[in-house]
C-alpha cells in the first residue's frame, strides 16, 4: 500500500537545486536534475550530515562533508560504506510528491542481515551499530541480531570458543537491562568485539561429524570417550565426535555433562574452559538450539588445547594436600545436594581462603562438605572470598609493565566461580564438584596479588550513603574506585538500580581493547548474579563492590612495553623461574 504525501512544488526546486522536507520522523532531501526529481534520505549514513548539501553530478550525489557517493536514483553507495534509502516520486498538477510507505519488515529484514555481516567483515562499527539498531526498529529480536554474530564469529574463532563469543552471550543477557531506545547497546558491542576478534578470518577447518554408534559402540561408549579423546590432546577425533554426538540428537543435558567431566578433569585454561561452557548453554537458551553445532563444537579445540594448570607448580601444594585427604567426591555431592547449612562456619572458611595457606583451604573445603554443608552454601561462601579478593588486588600491579599480572588474573575468581554456580545448578555431579576445589585453591593462589598494606578489610574506603545509583556510574566513568566502592557499600536505593548502573557501566566504551571488553562485561555480569545469590542482605554488595572497583581503576589495554620487555628476555634466552609464588614474597 502506497502513501504519497506532498513534498514540495516542482517549481520551488530549480534544475540542479535540492531541498528537504520533514513529515513525521522521515526527513528527506530531494533533488532536481534535467532527468526529473529524486528523493533519498537526507542523513548521510557515515556521520549524519545532511545530503541537501551534496552535490550531484552524473547521477550521481556526493556528500559535502566527507566525499561518500550514492547513486542518486537507487541509493547504492559508490564510495563510503552504505546506501541509502531512496523513495518513489511523482509528479502532479505541478507538485511533487513521495511515497514515504515503509517496506515489509519480511523484505528489509534480509538486506540488513547481509549489511549486519558485511560491516562486521569490514570492521564499520558505525554501520554495524545502524544496522543493529535498524534491525530491531523493524521488530527483530536481539537474540536474532546476535544468532547473526554467532554464525559470522564462530566459524572464524582459530583455535575453538574464545572471549569473541563469550561476549556475545553476555551481552544479549545485558541488554535485558536497558530500556527500550538503548536495549541493542551491549548487543552492538558484542558484535563489535567479535567482529574486532575474527576480523577478515577465514572459517577454520572442521572434522566432519561421527557416528557415535558406528564409532564406539553405542552413544554410552562414545560419551564416556569423549574426556578422553580431550585429556589425551586428540583434538580431531574429539571435535567429529562431538558434532556427531549433536548431530544424533543426544539430549543437551548429557552434552553438557560431557563438557563438564572434561572441564574439571584439570583446571584448564585458568578456569577459561568452564566458563566458556556457560556462556555457550546461554547463549543456545537464547538464539536456539538449532545453532548447537555452530556454538558448541568450537568448545572441543578450546578444550583440548588449554593448559591444564593442575600440572604446573602453582597447584602442588594444593594438589598434595587433596590426593592425601583421600576424598570420596560422590559421596560428598551427593551429601552436599540437600546438606544443612546450620554447621558451616563461612566466616573460618572465608578466611581460610583469602588468609590461608594452600593447606588451609584446602583443609576447609574438605572440613565443609564432610561436615554435610550444603555445597550451595559452600559456592556462596567462595563468591563471598573471591569478591573479597579483588577488592584487596593492587591495583598499582596491573600498571606495571614489568610484569605480566594484573586484573584480568583476578577478576577470574569471580567469573570462574560464578560459571561454577550454574554448572552445579545445571549438574551437581561429583564432576563438577571437582570444580569448586579448583575455585577454592583459585581464591587462595591469587592472594599474592593483594596490596600489601590490605587484608582482613582494613584500609578500605568507608560507606557513602547514596539512593542515586548514577553516582556510583559517573564514580566508574571518571575512574575512582574508591569512590565507587564506598557508593556501593553505601547504596540505601533499589538493588536493580544499582546492577542497571554497574551494567551499562560495563556496556560504554570505557574499555576500549576487545580482551578488556570482554572481562569487563564477564566480571559485570557475574556480580550482579553473584550478588542476587546471596540475597538481600550486606553481604549481596560485596561482588557489585569488587566489579565496580576493577570497571573503575585505571587499567592496561596494549601490552607493547610488556611484549618488548619479554622479547628481550627471550632473545637472552632467559627462561621464566619456576615458582609457586609468581610475585615475589
Amino acid at each position: 500500500m502506497s502513501n504519497w504525501v506532498r513534498a514540495a512544488a516542482v517549481d520551488d526546486i530549480r534544475v540542479g537545486g535540492a531541498r528537504s522536507f520533514a513529515y513525521l520522523d522521515k526527513r528527506i532531501a530531494l533533488f532536481r536534475t534535467a532527468g526529473g526529481v529524486f528523493a533519498s534520505d537526507n542523513r548521510c549514513p557515515h556521520q549524519g550530515y545532511a545530503l541537501v548539501r551534496g552535490e550531484v553530478k552524473d547521477g550521481v550525489l556526493t556528500c559535502a562533508w566527507h566525499n561518500w557517493k550514492f547513486e542518486l536514483g537507487t541509493g547504492a553507495c559508490q564510495y563510503g560504506g552504505e546506501n541509502i534509502r531512496t523513495y518513489p516520486v511523482q509528479i502532479r498538477d505541478g507538485q511533487v510528491l513521495v511515497d514515504i510507505t515503509d517496506p515489509p519488515a519480511e523484505i528489509v529484514r534480509p538486506e540488513l542481515f547481509l549489511s549486519l555481516t558485511a560491516a562486521m567483515e569490514e570492521l564499520d562499527t558505525g554501520r554495524l551499530a545502524r544496522d543493529a539498531m535498524r534491525l530491531q526498529r523493524i521488530g527483530t529480536p536481539l537474540a536474532d541480531v546476535v544468532r547473526e554474530g554467532v554464525r559470522y564469529a564462530a566459524p572464524r574463532a582459530e583455535y575453538g570458543w574464545d572471549h569473541s563469543l563469550a561476549t556475545l552471550a553476555d551481552c544479549l543477557r545485558m541488554s535485558e537491562f536497558f530500556e527500550e531506545s538503548l536495549r541493542a547497546l551491549p548487543v552492538i558491542q558484542g558484535l563489535s568485539v567479535a567482529a574486532e576478534d575474527q576480523v577478515r578470518r577465514p572459517a577454520r577447518s572442521r572434522p566432519d561429524p561421527v557416528d557415535p554408534v558406528a564409532a564406539y559402540g553405542s552413544v554410552a561408549e562414545a560419551l564416556t570417550a569423549y574426556p578422553v579423546l580431550v585429556d589425551t590432546e586428540r583434538a580431531v577425533e574429539a571435535e567429529g565426535l562431538f558434532r556427531g554426538l549433536i548431530a544424533a540428537g543426544v539430549s543437551p543435558p548429557l552434552l553438557r555433562h560431557t563438557l563438564l567431566t572434561a572441564v574439571t578433569d584439570h583446571f584448564l585454561a585458568y578456569g577459561h574452559s568452564m566458563i566458556f561452557v556457560q556462556k555457550a548453554f546461554e547463549l543456545l537458551d537464547g538464539i536456539g538450539w538449532a545453532e548447537a553445532d555452530a556454538v558448541l563444537s568450537p568448545l572441543v579445540p578450546e578444550m583440548v588445547l588449554g593448559t591444564r594448570y593442575d600440572k604446573l607448580p602453582y597447584m602442588r601444594a594444593f594438589l598434595r594436600a587433596w590426593e592425601g585427604a583421600g576424598l570420596d567426591l560422590e559421596s560428598l555431592a551427593r551429601r552436599g545436594r540437600t546438606g544443612r547449612a546450620g554447621a558451616f562456619d563461612q566466616l573460618s572458611y572465608r578466611r581460610a581462603l583469602t588468609d590461608g595457606s594452600p593447606q588451609d583451604a584446602l583443609g576447609a573445603l574438605a572440613a565443609a562438605l564432610e561436615a554435610g554443608a550444603p555445597v550451595t552454601a559452600v559456592i556462596d561462601a567462595t563468591g563471598r572470598a573471591a569478591a573479597e579478593r579483588l577488592s584487596r588486588f593492587d591495583i598499582e600491579l596491573d600498571l606495571d609493565d614489568t610484569n605480566e599480572w594484573g586484573w584480568l588474573d583476578v577478576t577470574h575468581t569471580l567469573t570462574y566461580l560464578n560459571a561454577l554456580r550454574w554448572a552445579w545448578s545445571a549438574d551437581p555431579s561429583p564432576q563438577v564438584l571437582r570444580g569448586l576445589f579448583h575455585a577454592a585453591w583459585f581464591v587462595q593462589w591469587t592472594g599474592q596479588f593483594d596490596e600489601r598494606n590490605v587484608g582482613s578489610g582494613r584500609g578500605r574506603p568507608e560507606p557513602h550513603p547514596t539512593d542515586d545509583a548514577a553516582e556510583v556510574h559517573r564514580a566508574i566513568a571518571r575512574r575512582d574506585p574508591d569512590a565507587a566502592v564506598a557508593l556501593v557499600n553505601g547504596f540505601t536505593g533499589r538493588s536493580a538500580e544499582l546492577e542497571r548502573s554497574l551494567i551499562r557501566a560495563a556496556a560504554e566504551d570505557h574499555s576500549t581493547a576487545p580482551i578488556m571488553v570482554a572481562h569487563v562485561v564477564k566480571t559485570a555480569r557475574a556480580a550482579v548474579e553473584e550478588s542476587r545469590a546471596l540475597g538481600d542482605g550486606p553481604a549481596a554488595a560485596e561482588p557489585i563492590a569488587a566489579a565496580a572497583r576493577f570497571l573503575a581503576s585505571p587499567k592496561r589495554e596494549r601490552f607493547v612495553f610488556q611484549s618488548t620487555l619479554e622479547a628481550i628476555t627471550t632473545l637472552r634466552g632467559l627462561p621464566k623461574p619456576e615458582s609457586d609464588q609468581v610475585r615475589p614474597a
